[in-house]
């Protein structure tokens, strides 16, 4: 959520209490649980980030082979 340079007190209270209990604040921490699950799904081992990550360093390491 984003706020003015010139916030007040209420605006952030407002905020604050939708992200607390509003439906556009429940939307965002479940949004933001799925993309956690996702993030870690992909970084564990035989995830695509972890193969990628794996890949470029065996790449790197042979790379001196040659």
């Amino acid at each position: 959520m984003e706020v003015n340079q010139d916030v007040k007190r209420e605006d952030i209270q407002a905020l604050v209490k939708e992200m607390m209990e509003g439906e556009e604040g429940k939307k965002m921490r479940q949004n933001a649980f799925d993309w956690g699950k996702k993030a870690m799904a992909t970084t564990e081992i035989g995830g695509k980030s972890f193969n990628n990550f794996e890949r470029c360093i065996k790449e790197a390491l042979h790379h001196g082979d040659n």
